[in-house]
């Protein structure tokens, strides 16, 4: 049996456990709260110097701010801005729409960071996978770098840290996420928010982990 099928036929094992587990949160969310999965989806870890930080499109009002401070604080001289393929508002200055990684940009720049420090990635498709994806091809073009500093939103730290160590699986990068303390504005919907995560995370585990592709 090939290395494929042999993944295959373990995942196609291992997947009631999966599900069970998955079913098992879900429940357990809905009857005490979202405690259990926040303990779950977070990752704390302690802030780790690296050769870049690595920003998560999406909810950038909350995540931008939080990475200016990375940055300032020398956490990082680089920060990648992966790219969602979302086109944004009218600029005046560029007399465009640009898209939301470019409002990023302008938006780090305004902050005193540096166009030579803010690096935008390419666009395949919409996703974490593909965010990660795209990060590996820049990185590896790119010798010098061995360390990357994740930022994206408390709920999503656990899905991005599996993804990316699963896309840079081979390589000497190391891989670490910084968590972005709650949003106020999920306050009310916040088990709504983690349990969407919790699903989505099961969706990666067995699409890209049980099930890989290619």
């Amino acid at each position: 049996m090939s290395t494929i099928g042999r993944n295959r036929h373990l995942g196609i094992r291992v997947l009631p456990v999966v599900f069970f587990v998955t079913f098992f949160f879900l429940v357990a969310a809905y009857i005490t709260g979202p405690a259990i999965l926040e303990w779950f989806l977070v990752v704390k870890s302690p802030t780790v110097k690296a050769d870049a930080l690595v920003l998560m499109a999406g909810s950038r009002y909350q995540r931008l701010p939080v990475v200016v401070e990375l940055y300032r604080q020398g956490v990082a001289p680089k920060i990648y801005l992966t790219n969602d393929g979302v086109r944004g508002a009218w600029s005046k200055k560029h007399q465009k729409n640009l898209y939301l990684v470019e409002w990023s940009r302008e938006y780090l720049q305004g902050k005193g960071v540096p166009e030579e420090a803010i690096e935008l990635l390419n666009f395949i498709k919409s996703g974490s996978y593909y965010d990660a994806l795209n990060t590996r091809d820049h990185v590896l073009g790119n010798g010098a770098v061995r360390s990357l500093l994740v930022v994206t939103s408390d709920y999503h730290t656990r899905r991005t840290l599996w993804t990316f160590n699963q896309v840079f699986a081979g390589t000497n990068v190391k891989i670490a996420v910084f968590p972005i303390p709650k949003d106020p504005d999920y306050k009310g919907r916040r088990l709504r928010v983690m349990t969407t995560e919790l699903v989505k995370l099961v969706y990666y585990l067995v699409r890209y982990g049980l099930f890989p592709v290619g």
